[in-house]
């Protein structure tokens, strides 16, 4: 077999996995330290600061603690579904990394063009939105599971939840794909680069619906009624170590996976606001792969920011209001916004 093809069908992808993957473990790990950083601020407190330099060595000594404490299975669990649960939550939201462009191709010293993304799909933001679906069904799992009343509960609020805001959410991404003209998130990231103006106002809407599905979707507060975080009751109340870990490592993967997402669909991805990208790629393009990665995580902490922000200042909503939010308002929104977006684009084609 020819070392070429293995270096080029096996060697580069592997390579590519580990080069993305590996930034992308480490963000999710110091998000939770984010937060915590954030939270402190909003509330007039320090936040961690004990376990190394600013408290940066906090998510090792968690997962450290995480990693030793007991793996505790109730009597009245169905063990093989209790135990895989949490894997079906987690690997759904890691996955959906693989198909996000981080920069423009990046131009190696012999000539060859390697992508800064693992796999640059036709139907990219449409894989995203089928994982993100996916990973419900380790929550409903994990609840039902763990034979206990209050998981159970905490499993059906989700699900119901992730119904109400999944809609408007996937309608703001179609008008999104309508205006672009393509699933693939480097192709959106283009036509944001070609239509400028004419892309951000029709998009405004789309924004602010996806904003507020995302925050929904990945049961942050004040969505966060399938946790129930300050009442300690949800549905992974049954779980302990690495398995309630995986949990919460889903969690913020998916709050991860929905800011860069929001960063590429409305904010231009991996483009350098000011700059002509094209012009410098022609006599730079290592720089301005470099310099697109840098904007594209400074675009994707803006709304990670935002998440935490929502949490530290914003009361958690009843159950009929979350409900009602979902169907009575976001929907109708997204749908007249996916029909003037439509309306506008054969505007642009005449």
């Amino acid at each position: 077999m020819n070392e070429n093809w293995l270096l080029a069908q096996i060697g580069m992808p592997l390579l590519k996995i580990l080069i993305l993957l590996v930034p992308v473990f480490t963000v999710v790990a110091y998000m939770v330290w984010f937060e915590r950083r954030v939270l402190g601020f909003f509330q007039s407190r320090l936040g961690p600061n004990r376990v190394g330099p600013l408290g940066l060595l906090q998510p090792v000594a968690d997962g450290l603690k995480l990693l030793l404490k007991e793996d505790i299975v109730p009597a009245n669990a169905r063990p093989f579904l209790f135990k895989m649960a949490p894997v079906f939550s987690f690997f759904p939201a890691l996955v959906g990394f693989a198909v996000v462009s981080w920069a423009l191709p990046w131009v190696s010293p012999a000539g060859n063009r390697h992508g800064f993304v693992i796999a640059d799909v036709n139907l990219g933001i449409l894989l995203i939105l089928s994982l993100s679906s996916l990973g419900i069904f380790g929550i409903i799992l994990g609840g039902w599971s763990s034979g206990s009343k209050y998981p159970l509960f905490g499993s059906l609020r989700s699900a119901s939840q992730m119904l109400a805001y999944e809609v408007p959410l996937t309608l703001s991404v179609i008008s999104v794909v309508l205006l672009a003209g393509s699933f693939r998130l480097s192709d959106i990231v283009a036509a944001q680069q070609a239509l400028g103006w004419y892309f951000l106002f029709p998009g405004l809407v789309a924004f602010g619906v996806y904003i507020v599905a995302a925050v929904a979707e990945t049961n942050r507060t004040p969505f966060d009624l399938p946790e129930g975080e300050s009442e300690i009751i949800g549905f992974h109340t049954e779980y302990s170590g690495m398995r309630f870990a995986f949990y919460f490592v889903a969690e913020y993967a998916n709050v991860v996976l929905t800011s860069v997402v929001a960063a590429a669909l409305f904010l231009g991805g991996y483009d350098i606001p000011f700059v002509k990208d094209a012009a410098l790629y022609a006599t730079h393009p290592r720089l301005v792969s470099a310099l697109g990665v840098c904007s594209f995580a400074a675009k994707g902490a803006l709304f990670a920011y935002f998440f935490v922000w929502i949490r530290a200042t914003w009361p958690r909503y009843r159950y009929d209001q979350l409900l009602r939010i979902g169907w009575l308002v976001l929907f109708p929104i997204a749908m007249a916004n996916l029909v003037l977006v439509a309306l506008f684009k054969l505007w642009l084609l005449r």
